[in-house]
C-alpha cells in the first residue's frame, strides 16, 4: 500500500459523508447502483474509503447524489460551485 496514513483517514471521512448523503436522501446502495452504474460492492468500498478506487467513479457517485459540487470546490469551477456565504455579505476591504 502506498497511501500515507493522512490519506487513508481522508479517504475514510469522506467515504463517510458519502454514505450520510446517500442516507441522508434515503437511498441504498441497490438505487445508486442503478443511477451511477457502479457495483455496489464498489460503492461499498468507496463508502469504506478505499483509495483504490477510481476518481472517474467517485466523480460519478457524485453526480448521481448531486454532490459534484464539492469536487467543483477543488478544481475551482466558480460557475457550479454552490455559494458559501449569504448573497448579501460585503466583501472584505483589502488594504494592499
Amino acid at each position: 500500500h502506498f497511501h500515507s496514513r493522512p490519506a487513508r483517514e481522508a479517504g475514510k471521512r469522506y467515504g463517510e459523508r458519502l454514505r450520510r448523503a446517500r442516507k441522508a436522501q434515503k437511498r441504498t446502495l441497490a438505487d445508486l447502483e442503478l443511477s451511477s452504474r457502479i457495483h455496489r460492492q464498489t460503492l461499498a468500498r468507496l463508502e469504506r474509503g478505499d483509495p483504490t478506487v477510481s476518481i472517474g467513479v467517485l466523480l460519478t457517485v457524485l453526480e448521481s447524489l448531486g454532490e459534484l459540487a464539492d469536487v467543483e470546490l477543488l478544481v475551482g469551477n466558480p460557475e457550479t460551485i454552490r455559494p458559501r456565504v449569504a448573497d448579501d455579505a460585503q466583501p472584505l476591504e483589502r488594504d494592499f
